[in-house]
């Protein structure tokens, strides 16, 4: 088992549902960016999701992308990124995983990025833009090193692209709440949840739903829909506004951690 099957285990025993985290790796800068992350699994998460950030992403939203575009210009580089995570890891219990784009594991070459990461504690892995079918290799390294791919599901997947999809990864898996990008404020209505539902139906593997999820009355009405709940960039949008003001940012996404389990 790896450390993401465990603690869904454990959410199962404890009849809870799971909140995973984000961060931007660097974003504002490397200290405050461990800072958030520490006050996020402070507050309560159960899970930590940490960006290394990319230039052109797939997935995220006009939060998260300047973000990444602001931590880039101040320079950080791949080995920055594990090494802040290392720190995360040795100063957190709970599984933290990396989220990154394939030109960024291309160029590092996947093995020796799965490995890097399985060597500093990392349990797993999400990469958006590759699809099972063009994984590179990145499943195989995966299972070489134990550490859960975490593949994505999107509104439109049929019941047998989600089955296959649950039985190609490993851990959970990431289920799109609504088609487009991050950071849009997601309408968990009817449709939202029949496709959530859809999932659980087909998937053999336990499933997080994400992407828009910024309220504890979202978060609430997700309890007992999924195993996981997932928050970016509400997360990334408070460490941004901690910083400005020149706040406590361990402190400050302590307590948006709590107001969201409230």
């Amino acid at each position: 088992m790896t450390g993401i099957e465990n603690k869904i285990k454990q959410l199962k025993s404890e009849n809870r549902t799971g909140l995973m985290g984000h961060i931007v790796a660097g974003f504002p800068d490397i200290d405050t960016s461990y800072a958030a992350a520490c006050g996020i699994v402070a507050g309560g998460a159960d899970f930590l999701e940490i960006q290394f950030p990319f230039s052109d992403p797939f997935a995220d939203g006009p939060v998260i992308e300047a973000a990444s575009t602001h931590s880039l210009k101040n320079g950080i580089t791949i080995e920055e990124c594990f090494t802040l995570t290392s720190k995360v890891v040795e100063n957190t219990s709970i599984p933290i995983l990396i989220m990154t784009y394939a030109n960024i594991i291309f160029h590092y070459r996947i093995d020796n990025f799965i490995k890097k990461a399985k060597a500093i504690g990392v349990t797993g892995i999400i990469i958006p833009d590759l699809p099972p079918e063009n994984d590179e290799g990145l499943l195989s390294a995966c299972r070489k090193y134990n550490i859960s791919p975490i593949l994505l599901l999107a509104p439109g997947n049929d019941a047998m692209r989600i089955h296959k999809i649950s039985q190609l990864g490993n851990g959970f898996v990431y289920t799109v709440a609504r088609s487009g990008i991050t950071g849009k404020n997601t309408d968990l209505n009817e449709t939202t949840l029949q496709w959530i539902d859809k999932v659980k139906t087909n998937s053999t593997l336990p499933y997080g739903v994400g992407f828009g999820i910024n309220s504890p009355e979202q978060v609430k009405q997700l309890q007992g829909r999924c195993d996981l709940i997932i928050v970016g960039s509400y997360f990334t949008k408070e460490i941004g506004k901690l910083f400005e003001k020149k706040e406590n940012v361990f402190n400050g996404l302590k307590k948006h951690t709590e107001y969201l389990l409230s």
